[in-house]
Order: C-alpha cells, then sequence, then structure tokens
C-alpha cells in the first residue's frame, strides 16, 4: 500500500523517470484490473472493465522506453472462485517487449496476522488458532496463499520462471530507501527515493495493535470490535509493556508450529527459485524481536480492561 499511494501522489516525477504509474481512479491501488474476476466492492470497478483497461494500457504504453508500473495485492488471490484469470492478462499486455512479475512476501506468521487485522475491520475475525493448523493444512487462508509454493504454481502456469521474480519483505525494507528505495533500484529508475513526496508519513495502511485488536474482538462479539475500544486496549498495553512493544497475535506454542511449518515451506521455495533467481530466500521466522504473546495476557490483563471500559463507558 505505501508504494501504491507514493507512486500514485509521484506519478508526473516517476513518469518524468521513465516509470508510468497510471492513476486509473482515485484509489490509489489497481485492484479494478483484477475486477472482472474477485469479488470487490463496486467502488473499486473501472469503467469498461479489467480487460479493456489492460488493452488500453498496452495500446498507450507498450513499445515506448517507460516501464509501466501495475500494483494490487488482489492479482495474489489463489482461490479458484475469484482468481485472476492470468492467461488472459498477459494476452493483454503481450504488445510489451518485457514483462515481470515482482511478489513482495512477509514472514507467514506476520502476514497472517496482517490478514487477522485486516478481517477485523469489518467482521469478527475468525479465532487465531484458527489461522494455524488450518491454514498449515490448507496453505491458505481468506483466499490467500499462506504457503507461497502454491502463489508460484499458479504463476507458472502462466510466466516463466525468469518472469517472476520473489523478494523478502524484510530485505526490501532494510534496502537504501526502504522498499521505495528497492522497487526503484530493481525497476532501474535512477531516481532517489529521497525526491518522492511522502504519503501517510511514508507508511500506510498501518495495522492496528495485534493484541489490543484481538481482545476488542473477544469483548465484542459477536459484534465488530469498535475502534475506540481498540484504542482503549492499545494505550492499556503500552502503559503495561511500553511504548515500543512488540506483540504477537499467536500463542508461542502456536508461533512455533507456524515458524517449524513454514521456514521449511520457504526452504523449498528457495530452492525452486534458485536456478532463475539466484540468492532469493525468506528470513526464518525468529522471536527475538517479540515481546509479548497472545498467552502472555492472564487475568489481571482482563481486570484492567474492564476497569478502562467501564470508566469510559460511565465517565467516572
Amino acid at each position: 500500500t505505501t508504494i501504491q499511494d507514493t507512486f500514485y501522489a509521484n506519478s508526473e516525477l516517476l513518469a518524468r523517470h521513465g516509470l508510468v504509474y497510471p492513476r486509473i481512479a482515485q484509489i490509489a491501488g489497481h485492484h479494478g484490473l483484477v475486477y472482472d474476476w474477485v469479488r470487490l466492492p463496486k467502488t473499486y470497478a473501472y469503467a469498461g472493465g479489467s480487460l479493456a483497461n489492460l488493452s488500453r494500457l498496452a495500446e498507450a504504453h507498450a513499445g515506448g522506453d517507460a516501464t509501466l508500473f501495475l500494483s494490487s495485492e488482489e492479482f495474489s488471490r489463489i482461490d479458484p472462485q475469484a482468481r485472476v484469470d492470468f492467461a488472459q492478462v498477459r494476452e493483454r499486455l503481450a504488445a510489451f517487449d518485457e514483462i515481470e512479475v515482482i511478489c513482495v512476501l512477509r514472514q507467514q506468521w506476520q502476514f497472517l496476522q496482517s490478514v487477522y487485522l485486516e478481517l477485523g475491520k469489518k467482521r469478527v475475525p475468525p479465532r487465531p488458532p484458527q489461522f494455524v493448523q488450518p491454514v498449515i493444512e490448507k496453505g491458505t487462508v481468506a483466499g490467500l496463499a499462506a504457503d507461497y509454493n502454491l502463489l508460484l504454481d499458479r504463476l507458472e502456469t502462466v510466466f516463466a520462471p525468469e518472469e517472476i521474480t520473489f523478494v523478502d519483505f524484510h530485505a526490501a525494507r532494510a534496502a537504501r530507501g526502504g522498499i521505495l528505495g528497492w522497487m526503484l533500484d530493481h525497476l532501474r529508475i535512477d531516481l532517489d527515493p529521497g525526491a518522492l513526496e511522502k504519503v501517510n508519513g511514508g507508511s500506510s495502511n498501518v495495522s492496528p495493535m495485534s493484541l489490543a485488536s484481538w481482545a476488542a474482538n473477544m469483548l465484542a462479539e459477536p459484534q465488530v470490535a469498535p475502534p475506540w475500544l481498540v484504542d482503549e486496549v492499545t494505550k492499556l498495553l503500552r502503559r503495561e509493556h511500553g511504548d515500543e512493544v512488540s506483540p504477537c497475535l499467536f500463542t508461542r506454542a502456536e508461533f512455533q508450529t507456524l515458524k517449524m511449518h513454514f521456514d521449511a515451506r520457504n526452504g523449498h521455495l528457495a530452492a525452486r527459485r534458485a536456478a532463475a533467481q539466484p540468492g532469493f530466500s525468506l528470513k526464518p521466522a525468529d522471536e527475538d524481536r517479540l515481546d509479548l504473546f497472545r498467552n502472555d495476557l492472564g487475568g489481571q490483563f482482563w481486570l484492567k480492561v474492564a476497569r478502562r471500559v467501564t470508566a469510559r463507558t460511565l465517565k467516572v
């Protein structure tokens, strides 16, 4: 989302440096390009549909010297009932000299935590244990690939291995200029990321604190947790554990279960990519920087939450 928002806001500057980020609508991400296949709110739809817009983009930019950059996380859906027809997408973009699919991947525990938090914005999400063994068994969550080998399987039905680039989110974020700098360097765009106008302070779609969201969800069921409740729990956790607390949605045991399974699957992914993408790997999951797990919150925590909620509700 940070890439989408920043490239959208800086589209004119980027175009002068050879990178075209089309402003098709008022939403920064190009989610309308998958609307024909993926069930999305109507606000994301593009006039004429996804395929017609892909054709227009090819007519406008294929054959030129610039790179056309299209971005939507919705391209990664693998649910058979709601996934992009990559063959049709490729056909509409066939006039380009080169096509590359770039996938930015996170450690699975972080990815699953993000999915939980995103679901919790609009409905009551499944309990955290449902993001462990069921996900390990299926390799998917909410129509998305948690086992990135499944995503690679899908991509390789249409794209050659050398047309696919997988990148570790942590490695990209640690690069010069952060993930924006990594992307510009990878695309060979001669532009200092510092020249880009920052959007949302340089970090978009920041999720709420994981354990604050979970606790609020538990209290609010069967209703969606209101933002004020998430905020109250966040304040409590920061007061009790410090402003720099680094929480994890899962218990320590759940974290280790996810780590053991997905570290192995990620190793297999790296082996599959070795010929086309030497040196690629995903950093193993590491709990050293995590200092608060779900099982660390006991009765005293819930009592303090109850006191805060009561004081706010009764204004005492």
